[in-house]
């Protein structure tokens, strides 16, 4: 059967079926959520936030060293034939642990010079180049894992990389800090964790290439000729866009550090990176769709079937957001739990984690319309979108983190975000003719209103229950809510799309 004639549930049980495995991919936000919890509680504030500090340093050199290759690899391998899909995974590999592991080299031989630019503790400022020379081996491994099940999830294939992300990655780094912590490694114990759990995650992710394609023919890929020429091309034209991707998230923990002296900036930026990884929960919805629709777009956009690209932005977007708002308002409500966990002075990130859930739910209303442009649009487009964004994010920042700390960064991150992804959505809308907004969000929407509106009206007196009442409110709220959308919300092929879950439409509430 043609891909015109398919029913709109088909295509809609496409984008649910692959949502659901990302979404248990994206879980690896709440695992670590959990793990900076963790972390803060045994090495305090102030060496969690040189690590936060680090890390986003990483996070934003891997958008230079993997040179866009994730973003490409989801733009060609799924309009590939078989050996081309092998030589596309292979150049993206070679060429993103090639150049990350000739930054990491420059990073450990510059080491001295950049521990003057970071701001650290008394205890911690004596190792601090140590520190930096060791863990800038983090970011050829991190880059292996990136463009690996990035480029296993070209294949449409959305589950494997959860073992890697969550279990092994995110698990043995939680468990290996602990262990060095409770040994009395407090400068040093977070850094080498990580680069453990890195280290095994990259060997996991290379297993996984072996597993979806043709190992051999991946190794023998060419690093030169037409199509590597076209790769890194399209590359260089979408890194800016990536960069700026990683600096919305990275750029208020790295400026709060930058501006603020010693231990206060490293405190602070722990802070941030708090309230960050609690709300980045929430932006597990969003990117969930993100992901799944980006191969899914080129495959679509590559057979000239529009209708079935405008059906799967509209159910990605309607659930994108329905979700999104009963998730922000739960996470809302267990933040004064949570945070309890931590030292006192970790209130400070209160208002924060309030701020960015909100900025992640207005953001979820756009849905996956910057994968749409990323996939379908200029190459430009992306990067213009987001220099925009963070034009947005700076001129705040600078405004509003040295009267508001890091409640100013956080309302400067949000409208950040928002500045982008807006623009994104009206670009799907005027330059492809996609608007995901139609009689079928009215329903849903106004239950995930309601439901949201009954979540917050708790939060003011959560604030004086006993722990772990806001997260047992929290949680329960949540599980109803989402099984109020889909029983009342939802029509009936929205709900059938959903597999199991939409069972509960057949059923009555109990």
């Amino acid at each position: 059967m043609s891909t015109e004639r398919m029913p709109p549930n088909h295509h809609r049980a496409r984008v649910a079926g692959g949502a659901g495995f990302a979404f248990l991919g994206r879980l690896g936000a709440l695992v670590e959520a959990v793990s900076v919890i963790a972390f803060a509680w045994v090495y305090g504030a102030t060496t969690f936030g040189l690590f936060a500090v680090l890390w986003s340093y990483v996070k934003v050199s891997t958008a230079f060293s993997d040179l866009a290759m994730t973003t490409a690899l989801q733009r060609f391998v799924p309009k590939a034939d078989e050996a081309t899909a092998n030589m596309v995974a292979g150049h993206a590999l070679k060429l993103s642990f090639l150049i990350s592991t000739l930054l990491a080299a420059l990073g450990y031989y510059f080491a001295p010079f950049l521990s003057s630019f970071i701001s650290a503790s008394d205890a911690d400022a004596d190792h601090l180049t140590t520190v930096i020379g060791l863990y800038v081996w983090v970011l050829p491994f991190w880059t292996m894992v990136e463009v690996a099940t990035a480029a296993v999830r070209a294949r449409r294939t959305f589950g494997p990389e959860i073992r890697v992300r969550i279990f092994y990655e995110q698990g043995l780094r939680l468990i290996a800090a602990m262990a060095f912590g409770f040994m009395g490694y407090m400068t040093y114990g977070l850094f080498l964790a990580h680069l453990v759990s890195v280290i095994l995650a990259a060997m996991l992710a290379l297993r996984l290439i072996a597993k979806h394609y043709d190992f051999k023919a991946v190794i023998m890929a060419p690093v030169t000729g037409p199509l590597a020429r076209e790769m890194r091309q399209y590359g260089i034209s979408v890194m800016p866009a990536n960069t700026i991707k990683k600096l919305f998230s990275e750029f208020p923990v790295m400026f709060l550090n930058f501006l603020l002296p010693g231990a206060a900036g490293a405190a602070a930026g722990g802070y941030y990176a708090v309230a960050r990884k609690i709300a980045s929960a929430l932006q597990a919805v969003r990117l969930t769709f993100e992901y799944v629709m980006a191969p899914l777009a080129a495959e679509k956009d590559g057979h000239g079937d529009h209708e079935a690209l405008r059906d799967m932005y509209s159910y990605a977007t309607r659930l994108s957001l329905c979700l999104a708002l009963p998730f922000g308002g739960a996470l809302v409500l267990a933040r004064h739990d949570i945070l309890m966990t931590m030292d006192p002075e970790f209130q400070a990130a209160a208002a924060a984690i309030a701020i960015l859930c909100l900025g992640r739910v207005i953001e979820a209303a756009t849905g996956p319309s910057s994968a749409i442009v990323e996939m379908l649009g200029h190459r430009l487009l992306p990067a213009i979108n987001g220099l925009v964004g963070l034009a947005a994010l700076l001129g705040l920042g600078i405004w509003l983190i040295p009267l508001m700390g890091v409640t100013g960064a956080a309302i400067a991150a949000a409208a950040g975000l928002n500045t982008t992804a807006f623009l994104a959505l009206l670009e799907g809308h005027f330059l492809f003719h996609l608007w995901p907004y139609d009689r079928h969000m009215v329903r849903p929407l106004l239950v995930s209103l309601i439901t949201t509106g009954a979540l917050m009206a708790l939060v003011p007196a959560s604030a004086m229950w006993p722990a772990p009442a806001g997260i047992a409110a929290a949680c329960a709220g949540l599980l109803l809510a989402v099984l109020i959308l889909v029983r009342v919300g939802l029509n009936h092929e929205d709900a059938e799309a959903l597999g199991k879950l939409g069972k509960v439409k057949k059923r009555k509430l109990s």
